[in-house]
């Protein structure tokens, strides 16, 4: 398998359509107004996505009450990484980790932040150096806070 890690900046739509509906319905419809300030960084097989996320720098769509109490981490220089997804078939081979790896490899000095809904993702996200900051335990799913802080 050769994986070409790429930034992408035009055509977007094929990053977009392998996310699922939900995150769709999220993203697509306000992209233009977060496309300056954002940047989606894919694996690609063959020319095709089969892994990707977005690298927001100022602000995401669809934030929560929760999460808005956060915000402050933008102007203390930290950027929120959301919409990582891996498609089904390419699962269980580490790309998601892989993905973690090449952005943070980007500046060895860039700090991040994200929030998980699923429990499950927090050993991944511990595995990969992020630290919990914060947990909201009032709603179910219960919503954690993570941040990178590079050593």
């Amino acid at each position: 398998m050769i994986l070409e890690f790429s930034s992408l900046e035009k055509n977007t739509t094929q990053f977009f359509n392998m996310l699922p509906q939900d995150w769709q319905d999220i993203i697509a419809p306000q992209w233009a107004e977060f496309k300056y300030s954002a940047s989606i960084y894919v694996f690609k097989e063959n020319e095709t996505i089969i892994a990707g996320g977005i690298v927001f720098k100022n602000g995401h769509p669809n934030s929560t009450d929760f999460e808005n109490k956060f915000n402050y981490l933008y102007a203390e220089n930290y950027y929120y990484i959301g919409f990582l997804w891996v498609i089904p078939e390419k699962r269980n081979q580490q790309l998601a980790s892989k993905w973690l790896s090449k952005v943070h490899g980007l500046n060895s000095y860039q700090k991040f932040w994200l929030t998980i809904e699923e429990a499950s993702l927090q050993n991944f996200y511990q595995k990969n150096g992020y630290k919990v900051l914060a947990e909201n335990n009032e709603l179910q799913p219960k919503e954690l806070i993570l941040i990178y802080n590079p050593e």
